[in-house]
């Protein structure tokens, strides 16, 4: 399986075990961010959370740092 298969894996069964199986992965102008939970978009309260967050430049890079350090949304806040 390729590397960014893996990570996906890891990352899927980080969430299953700590979030309800909830992760993001989003992409900006700035880089990628992954981290547990759903951001409550609509309303915008988590918006600056998101801000807040490392980006990388590339979804393989997000996802090994997130693999390594696993990030929630409601912890940002």
């Amino acid at each position: 399986m390729e590397l960014l298969g893996q990570l996906i894996n890891e990352a899927e069964k980080l969430a299953k075990k700590t979030s309800d199986g909830h992760i993001s992965m989003l992409k900006f102008t700035t880089g990628w961010k992954v981290f547990l939970g759903t951001p409550n978009l609509d309303t915008g309260e988590e918006r600056e959370s998101i801000n807040e967050m490392k980006s990388f430049s590339t979804l393989e890079q997000a996802l090994n740092d997130f693999v390594k350090n696993p990030t929630s949304i409601w912890s940002q806040q």
